[in-house]
């Protein structure tokens, strides 16, 4: 019978940690926190004043780098590219085993993800309608893999103590150690980021534009998250990072990192899990094809049928100016940053506006403005409504999911699969009250601009000279 070790590993890691350098208060704790399910965390064991420092870590010492591993500089260098080498670096240490430094921090680290990468094409089809499912991007891991990775450890097999892995066990393990980079590494050059690395996913992102350094930071990263009970924050100083608490902390209290504004589906991606803290920065994608296919149905606009050629016009009109994407994230009315982005309601009314409105703008090189028109409000419900009919049409229910043979009762809420079931039950129902919202908020738009042209159209109706004119 297997002997669970979890609070001795954790003594060593915190040893360890101290016997290079590292300060930790006396009022804090690396506790276990399983039973609500959540690993590891840093508890309180005394109060806590605001701005009061909980550890410092030494740079060169604990922060696990490319730099500071002790893998041979001249393999690093043979990958650019930092979650690429960092990868190599952490495979390296890791297959040391215990001659590495760096194994009492491993013992720590989850050796199992629940992450979208890890999730069967049965559990994925539980998020149906979603866009996190197009941005997992795990056949692309695993050419980037092949091509740029596995033939380094391959010509070095002995210094990776590879020579018995097989190709399969190498993958599983680089994927290991990217999904390890991906929840717990933070950005080194940010001296004001408070929370883990804001990148996307490496597997979708690691070679898109230019990618600040990464490495781990050991019992930084053993603090969970959460957007409401955010009370702790890391600083960069020139030698080490600093964790320090940004409010008080009363004993018995746990300290909480925050992600930033992530949506629960970036947030179950990134993560392996979901909270309702974070419903609060739930988005949807609209896609640009969407809108254009929003065109070509019968929306009433009036003044407005665009052919191909016209349709195309406008686009690039748009493109020029500054104001075209793939996509756009509609998110809720409470969102700080607004409902609907400007990009997405300027778009919406350039497309619905008549030929002649249209160019009279397009001839000045000025944009209309964002506030949803009528006709604009027309087509934006329209498109909400097709991008509702993407997801399930009974979310939640049995059987409405494709290979949801596994029967998801409460028998099986305690299983993997339920688990997960679960978990993409909260990110495609808290997208569907977003869609619900926008659908609300444009048919509001829509009737409220019915209801003020039967005023105006009155014969009782006040001069329109007599109107506060708009600025």
């Amino acid at each position: 019978m297997e002997i669970d070790d979890f609070d001795g590993k954790s003594r060593v890691f915190i040893d360890c940690l101290q016997q290079n350098g590292t300060a930790i208060s006396p009022k804090i704790g690396l506790v276990d926190l399983r039973q609500r399910s959540a690993g590891r965390g840093v508890v309180a064991v005394q109060d806590i004043a605001e701005d009061e420092e909980l550890f410092s870590i030494p740079r060169s010492a604990c922060v696990l780098t490319a730099e500071n591993s002790s893998l041979s500089s001249d393999i690093v260098q043979q990958v650019e590219d930092p979650w690429f080498s960092l990868i190599l670096a952490m495979t390296y240490e890791y297959r040391l085993g215990q001659a590495s430094k760096w194994h009492p921090y491993f013992e720590v680290l989850p050796a199992e993800f629940d992450t979208l990468m890890y999730w069967t094409d049965q559990e994925l089809a539980f998020l149906q309608g979603s866009a996190v499912v197009d941005k997992i991007g795990k056949q692309t891991a695993n050419q980037t893999f092949a091509e740029k990775i596995t033939p380094i450890v391959r010509q070095h097999e002995a210094t990776f103590k590879a020579e018995h892995l097989t190709d399969d066990d190498l993958l599983a393990l680089l994927h290991r150690m990217g999904s390890t980079i991906m929840a717990y590494a933070f950005d080194l050059e940010s001296s004001t980021q408070p929370s883990k690395s804001e990148e996307d996913g490496w597997e979708e992102d690691s070679d898109a534009g230019t990618i600040s350094p990464k490495g781990m930071i050991p019992l930084a990263d053993m603090l969970n998250a959460d957007a409401d009970r955010n009370n702790a924050k890391l600083y960069y100083e020139e030698d080490k990072v600093v964790m320090k608490a940004i409010k008080a902390v009363k004993m018995g209290e746990e300290l909480f990192n925050d992600y930033g504004p992530l949506p629960r589906a970036d947030v179950l991606r990134r993560y392996g899990y979901v909270t309702n803290n974070y419903a609060q920065y739930d988005v949807v994608e609209i896609p640009l094809k969407l809108i254009k296919e929003g065109l070509t149905k019968e929306v009433t606009t009036e003044n407005v049928t665009l052919l191909p050629s016209e349709l195309e016009s406008r686009l690039e009109y748009l493109e020029q100016q500054g104001f075209m994407d793939d996509s756009y994230d509609i998110a809720l009315v409470s969102n700080e940053d607004g409902q609907m982005p400007e990009e997405f309601t300027t778009l919406i009314n350039a497309l619905t506006l008549g030929a002649d409105d249209f160019a009279k703008l397009k001839k000045k090189e000025k944009l209309p403005k964002p506030e949803l028109t009528r006709e604009g409000a027309q087509l934006a419900h329209c498109v909400f409504l097709d991008r509702r009919n993407q997801y399930p049409a009974r979310t939640g229910d049995v059987g409405s999911y494709p290979h949801d043979e596994v029967v998801m009762d409460t028998r099986t809420a305690n299983t993997r699969t339920g688990r997960r079931y679960q978990m993409a039950m909260s990110v495609v129902n808290g997208e569907l009250a977003v869609l619900q919202e926008a659908i609300d908020t444009t048919r509001k738009l829509m009737a409220g601009s019915d209801s003020k042209r039967k005023v105006e159209d009155s014969p009782t109706d006040s001069p329109k000279g007599g109107k506060r004119q708009k600025t």
